[in-house]
Formats: C-alpha cells, sequence, structure tokens
C-alpha cells in the first residue's frame, strides 16, 4: 500500500510503500534521517552509493520509491530449518549412600493381629469376688469390668477360669451398670433362694477381646460388653 506524506501546509514530502501507517512513518522519518546525516558528511563516492543503495533496497510494484530492506528477523523463510526433538534425560537414579532416607514415608505397616482366644484362667485376669452393697449407678469407670452371676457359677469361675464362646459369651458391664444388673436378676427370682455374685477383672487383660453390647448399654445406662475372645 502506498501512502503519502504531507508536511504541516498539505505539501507532499514522499510517498512510501508499508503495510499501514505507522510503519510507513517509521520508514519516512528514518529515510529522512539518513539523507541529514548524508547531508553533513563529505559527499560520498557515487558509485559506490548507488551499488550500495540496489543492494539495500528492493522496488516495490507500482511505485518508483526505494523503501529500506526489511529487518532479517521479520522476513519469512522461503526454508524453515527444522527442529530436532530433544532426547528426553534419563532417570538419575539416587546414588546408594548406605544411609537411610530421613525424609522418606516410611512403608505401610499392617496392624497386628488380633488375638484368639477360648479359655482364660482366674489369676491372669485378678478374678476376684466384691461386695457389691455399697455400688451405684452414679459411680464412675474404673480399670475393671465387672460380671453379675449366681454363687455357683461363680465358685467354678474361680476355681476353673473362664470358657470363652461367640455362641455362649460373657457379659460384662462397667461399675455404674452393676445395680441395673443386681436388679434385674432379683426380679427374675420370685422365690428368693438364688444367691447373686459380682466378680470382677482387670479390663486390660481383656481390651481386645471384648465386643460392645448396645442392647445392654442402651437399657441399664452403663457401657456393656460380650466377651467373646475373638473366636
Amino acid at each position: 500500500m502506498i501512502f503519502r506524506i504531507n508536511d504541516g501546509q498539505g505539501h507532499r514530502q514522499a510517498r512510501i510503500a508499508a503495510r499501514n501507517g505507522p510503519q510507513a512513518l517509521a520508514l519516512f522519518w528514518r529515510r529522512r534521517g539518513r539523507r541529514i546525516l548524508a547531508e553533513s558528511l563529505p559527499d560520498p563516492d557515487p558509485i559506490v552509493t548507488l551499488r550500495r543503495n540496489f543492494d539495500m533496497a528492493r522496488i516495490r510494484p507500482d511505485t518508483a520509491e526505494l523503501p529500506l530492506p526489511e529487518p532479517a528477523s521479520a522476513r519469512p523463510s522461503s526454508h524453515p530449518t527444522p527442529r530436532r526433538p530433544r532426547a528426553p534425560r534419563p532417570a538419575r537414579e539416587p546414588a546408594d549412600t548406605g544411609q537411610n532416607d530421613l525424609f522418606a514415608a516410611p512403608p505401610p505397616t499392617a496392624p497386628p493381629p488380633r488375638r484368639q482366644v477360648t479359655h482364660l484362667d482366674a489369676e491372669s485376669l485378678q478374678l476376684a469376688r466384691i461386695h457389691y452393697r455399697g455400688l451405684q449407678a452414679s459411680d464412675p469407670a474404673d480399670s475393671y469390668l465387672y460380671h453379675i452371676t449366681t454363687e455357683e457359677n461363680a465358685e467354678a469361675i474361680l476355681r476353673d477360669g473362664i470358657s470363652i464362646s461367640r455362641r455362649h459369651p460373657l457379659l460384662l458391664t462397667e461399675r455404674g451398670g452393676v445395680p441395673y444388673w443386681l436388679a434385674l436378676l432379683a426380679d427374675d427370682d420370685d422365690t428368693g433362694t438364688v444367691d447373686v455374685a459380682v466378680l470382677r477383672m482387670k479390663r486390660f487383660m481383656i481390651d481386645d477381646l471384648i465386643e460392645d453390647d448396645p442392647d445392654s448399654t442402651r437399657s441399664s445406662g452403663s457401657p456393656g460388653y460380650f466377651l467373646t475372645g475373638n473366636t
């Protein structure tokens, strides 16, 4: 496209071939600067000047103007150089220094298998008969679990230990639940001839062998458990 450059009075100063107006102005002022510089220098050899102009300029169609050549970076290359893909770098294996990595996450460990017990002797459980007359429902939990049974069963357990079975688990309660189960046994004994006994055993000895009993917990208001032995 040909652009006409006018001065302030509207007189034509130049005709510039460019893609747009800003580029035409830039070419005009570049040419004007070269002309001012040439006038301030001694007269060059006309043959050398003409040869340089033919080497640096190319004639655009429909105009006699000789604009300055475009920068080499702006010219489209007719034969672009293909870029070679970079080969991936091989992964560098950590050097074996013989020391453990302090920041490495420890490998997951499997939970230990649960015990499976079918019999517990009285001595290991610290099994003992207690006096239950002073127990109250408001008593806090302690380090024992309690079993309410008849005097005859209590004697057999103290002598032979506890045989554990999931089909016939032993019902245990915490200290605050003892009065409820005593009252329940008393209501079931119409004759009043059944002797009741309360046994206690160390909680930490059987903590992994018991399961929650939600029904007894709900009815007594105190946590209840089944001693199953995980069998």
